[in-house]
């Protein structure tokens, strides 16, 4: 079976309710599809404003498998190029992030400006006198949009409103930026990168999956916090857990951990807080009023939720996530831990401490799933298995304002992902 072409009608048959078919994770004309119907055609996250803040800053990103380039221009403005000279198609920046005046192709000397426009021509007498370096700009991203610093973009002119589609997500990326009590991220502390044999849904399934924790991070969430605190913290995520697994707007994924104090289950009560922390969330209540502050500090970014904005962002703990597919075997994750502007030096050291523990390459967590990802790849080899199940929690799913929503380790998320991806192929 694997061998017949893959027909796009075939997708309506391999998502269904409970299951997906093995080869949406292993057909390569699978992949291709995947990269035309959903990152060519929607919006997809290429950086944060945090790290291009002053004219000239750029850093690389991509839509789907299309490199380009992220900067911001001499008016201010946030700019996505295309990064492919005009002339042959050479990429005219090569550092992943950085500041520059322009940007010239090192093949044949093509100089851009930050905005796009040609700039320079070696030689310029060679070409036909009808040439015009005005018809020769870089490309530029057809559409672009920002929300809470988040820059978006999609190779899709006819894409729908950013705001229509991160519907409920919008309001989760706002909560994580305004924890600053300035309301602005830092992105200074450089990135975490993962590359893993694997197919990219892997690791946005594991986005939003609360029910491997206990097996993958088990040495972590029982023998070391144990250690260092003296009990057992597992029941935040067992099965018992008041916390939920819901389908944004049934787009979206969210790990919801905002209806426990996550604080205080590690041993940390609200009366005893240390003086910094004290002097933090008055910070916060004087930039965003009582009501409003409290709120934030309830959602408590990445530690109160974890978001899935489909189909390559990811906000989980200090860090903004970034899924980037290679080929159908083959994703690279990048992690980038997050600093909160005028917030007590304290606590930003303590985001990057508690995000290299779990998070960095030789941490208790992140290695654990990459790891995972790398076995199911080769699992999914085995022709005999031809469906994955995602039927946990199906019979005690319930509608909420947010979306479906049902236990912690139950896969409602997950089955909205999967209806998601169907309506995406199928357009």
């Amino acid at each position: 079976m694997d061998n017949a072409p893959f027909e796009p009608r075939l997708i309506d048959a391999f998502v269904r309710e409970d299951r997906v078919h093995r080869r949406l994770f292993t057909d390569p004309s699978v992949f291709e599809l995947e990269i035309e119907k959903i990152f060519n055609r929607t919006w997809v996250y290429v950086a944060h404003e945090a790290e291009i803040e002053n004219c000239g800053d750029f850093r690389l990103s991509r839509i789907g498998l299309q490199p380009v380039i992220v900067v911001r221009d001499h008016s201010g403005s946030v700019r996505v190029h295309f990064n492919a000279c005009r002339h042959r198609g050479v990429t005219v920046c090569q550092e992943e992030r950085g500041h520059a005046k322009h940007f010239m192709c090192a093949y044949h000397g093509w100089t851009y400006g930050l905005d796009g426009q040609l700039a320079a021509v070696p030689y310029m007498e060679g070409h036909p006198a009808a040439f015009s370096r005005d018809d020769y700009g870089l490309h530029p991203a057809p559409r672009v949009a920002i929300h809470a610093g988040f820059i978006f973009a999609s190779a899709n002119p006819d894409v729908l409103p950013l705001t229509e589609h991160l519907g409920a997500a919008a309001q989760f990326l706002t909560d994580f930026v305004e924890l600053s009590p300035t309301g602005r991220l830092r992105i200074q502390s450089g990135v975490h990168k993962f590359r893993f044999t694997g197919n990219w849904k892997s690791q946005v399934e594991n986005s939003v999956d609360g029910y491997h924790a206990m097996a993958a991070h088990g040495s972590f969430l029982g023998p070391v916090l144990r250690a260092r605190l003296g009990r057992d913290i597992s029941g935040m995520v067992d099965g018992t857990s008041p916390t939920r697994s819901t389908a944004l707007n049934g787009d979206h994924g969210l790990l919801d951990f905002r209806m426990v104090n996550r604080a205080e289950i590690l041993g940390v009560k609200e009366s005893e807080l240390p003086a910094h922390l004290q002097d933090y969330r008055q910070l916060l209540r004087e930039h965003l009023g009582e009501a409003r502050a409290a709120e934030v500090l309830r959602r408590n970014g990445g530690d109160g939720y974890n978001l899935l904005v489909y189909p390559n962002l990811f906000l989980i703990g200090v860090q903004i996530r970034t899924i980037q597919p290679v080929s159908v075997g083959v994703t690279e994750v990048y992690c980038v831990p997050t600093l909160l502007e005028g917030a007590p030096e304290q606590i930003n050291e303590a985001r990057l401490r508690s995000h290299e523990d779990f998070y960095g390459p030789a941490s208790f967590g992140q290695p654990d799933d990459m790891e995972m990802f790398t076995r199911q790849w080769d699992g999914l080899q085995c022709e005999a298995l031809e469906w994955l199940m995602y039927d946990r929690g199906l019979e005690r799913e319930l509608p909420t304002p947010e979306g479906p929503a049902s236990q912690l380790t139950d896969e409602s998320a997950h089955r909205a992902l999967w209806r998601h991806y169907r309506r995406l192929m199928l357009a």
